[in-house]
C-alpha cells in the first residue's frame, strides 16, 4: 500500500481528530448524500411524470395520422388507408371523423342547464381498437352505439363520454344530451346551428385530464352526417410497430401519397412542444440541484483547510524524510475522495431507498393541473452513473486547492516550533 493511501485513510480513521473538524467532516458527508439523494427522487420522479404522460398520449391518440383537404380526397380515403396499410411498419388504420361541439344538458329540464365545449371524434368501434387503447377503457363495455337495449321508445344514436366530463355535467348513464355544432351557411343566407340528441351509453377514462374533461365518441356514419366537411378534420388514424419511428414513417407515408390532398401528422410532432420542455426542465432542475453538492465540495474544501492546519508538523516531518510534493498532495486528496465518495453511496443508497418507497405509496395529482391523475416513480441507471459521477468529480475538484496549499508548507517553518 502506497504511503499516501494508508496515511489518508489514518487521518479519517483517528480519534485523535479535534470535535469541529469532525464535525465538518460530518457535515460534507451529509451534503453530498443530501444532494446526490435529492436528485436521484426528483429525476425519477420526473422521468415517471414524462412515461406516464408520453404513454397515455400515445394511447390516447394514433401514432401517426392521414387526413383529406378535400371532398375528393374524402371519397378515395379507404383506398388511400388500404395502401398506407401496405407500408411494414404500418399494423392497422381506423377512419375517423373530428369535429368541434357544444354539448347541453337540461339538469333540471326547463330550469338549468349545463353547457360545455368539446371535441367529438366519430369512430368505428371495431377498427378504432387496433388504433387506440381508449375503446378497451370504455365502461360500461360496448361493442357498438347502438342503443336498441334501451327499453323506452326514444332510439337516439349512443355517445361516450369523457369520465371527468361526464361528471362536469353531472350526467349518468342512459341520460339524453345534445350536440350543437356551430352555425353552417344554409342557402337562403341564414347561419344555423346543427343539433342532435344522443343517449349516453358509456364512460371512458385514460387519466389525462384533457382528454377526459373534453372528448366525446360517437359512431362515424353520425358524425358524417353531423359535420360538414368544412367544420371538422376527416381522415385515418395509424398504428406504428415502433412508435419512436412516427416521424420517418410520417415521411414515408408523404413521400407514399405525394398529393396535397392529403396532409399527415404524428404524435411526436404533435407534442413536440411538450416533451421539449420537460427535457429542459430536467436539465435546470439537474444543474440547480447540483448546486447542493457544490455546497457541499465547499464544506469538503474548509475541511481539508483544517485538517491541513492541524497536520502542518506531521507535513513538515514527512517533508523532512523526504516525501514529494505529489505525495503529500495526494494524502489530501485520497482523503477528500473517499468523503465524497461515502457521501455519494449514502447518496444513491437513500435515493433508490426513497424511489421505493415513493412507487409504493403512490403520488396522486390534481389532473386539471399536472394532465394526469398520479404519478409513477421511473429510475434510469444512466441517471443514477450521471450524478454519481458528477458528485465524484465535484468532490476531487474540491480537493485540488486545499491539497495544492498542503505539498507547499516548508518542512523548516512547519516544525520550527515543535
Amino acid at each position: 500500500m502506497h504511503y499516501s493511501l494508508w496515511i489518508g485513510l489514518r487521518h479519517l480513521g483517528t480519534k485523535r481528530r479535534s470535535g469541529f473538524v469532525s464535525r465538518v467532516t460530518l457535515v460534507a458527508v451529509g451534503g453530498t448524500f443530501v444532494g446526490v439523494a435529492t436528485l436521484i427522487i426528483v429525476l425519477s420522479l420526473m422521468n415517471g411524470f414524462e412515461k406516464e404522460l408520453r404513454d397515455r398520449i400515445v394511447e390516447f391518440n394514433t401514432h401517426a395520422l392521414v387526413f383529406s383537404r378535400t371532398k375528393e380526397a374524402w371519397d378515395k380515403i379507404d383506398s388511400v388507408a388500404a395502401k398506407v396499410e401496405k407500408i411494414p411498419e404500418v399494423i392497422s388504420t381506423s377512419l375517423f371523423v373530428r369535429g368541434e361541439s357544444l354539448i347541453y344538458y337540461e339538469l333540471i329540464p326547463g330550469v338549468k342547464v349545463k353547457i360545455k365545449g368539446v371535441i367529438v371524434k366519430g369512430v368505428n368501434l371495431e377498427r378504432e381498437s387496433n388504433v387506440s387503447t381508449v375503446i378497451d377503457s370504455f365502461k360500461p363495455v360496448v361493442n357498438s352505439f347502438d342503443v336498441k337495449w334501451f327499453e323506452d321508445e326514444e332510439q337516439k344514436p349512443g355517445i361516450v363520454l369523457g369520465e371527468d366530463l361526464a361528471k362536469s355535467l353531472r350526467i349518468s348513464i342512459g341520460e339524453k344530451v345534445s350536440l350543437v355544432t356551430a352555425p353552417t351557411r344554409l342557402q337562403a343566407g341564414v347561419m344555423n346551428p346543427r343539433t342532435r340528441e344522443f343517449r349516453v351509453i358509456a364512460f371512458f377514462k385514460t387519466g389525462v385530464y384533457e382528454f377526459d374533461s373534453r372528448f366525446a365518441y360517437i359512431d362515424i356514419s353520425e358524425a358524417k352526417d353531423f359535420f360538414d366537411l368544412e367544420g371538422s378534420t376527416r381522415g385515418f388514424g395509424i398504428k406504428l410497430n415502433d412508435i419512436y419511428q412516427a416521424d420517418k414513417i410520417d415521411t414515408k407515408i408523404q413521400d407514399l401519397l405525394h398529393s396535397y390532398e392529403y396532409g399527415t401528422n404524428n404524435w411526436i410532432r404533435m407534442n413536440s412542444n411538450l416533451f421539449s420542455y420537460i427535457k429542459v426542465e430536467k436539465i435546470l432542475m439537474f444543474l440547480l440541484l447540483a448546486l447542493i453538492i457544490m455546497v457541499a465540495a465547499f464544506n469538503l474544501v474548509g475541511m481539508l483547510t483544517m485538517v491541513i492546519m492541524e497536520k502542518r508538523s506531521e507535513i513538515g516531518i514527512l517533508r523532512s524524510m523526504g516525501a514529494s510534493s505529489g505525495g503529500i498532495m495526494s494524502i489530501f486528496m485520497i482523503e477528500g475522495t473517499i468523503i465524497g465518495f461515502i457521501g455519494t453511496l449514502l447518496g444513491v443508497i437513500g435515493g433508490l431507498t426513497a424511489t421505493i418507497i415513493l412507487k409504493q405509496i403512490h403520488l396522486d395529482l390534481p389532473p386539471d393541473v399536472y394532465f394526469i391523475d398520479t404519478l409513477p416513480v421511473v429510475v434510469k441507471g444512466m441517471d443514477i452513473l450521471m450524478i454519481s459521477v458528477a458528485s465524484l468529480v465535484i468532490s476531487i475538484i474540491a480537493t485540488v486547492y486545499p491539497s495544492w496549499e498542503a505539498c507547499h508548507v516548508l518542512p523548516l517553518e512547519a516544525i520550527q516550533y515543535d
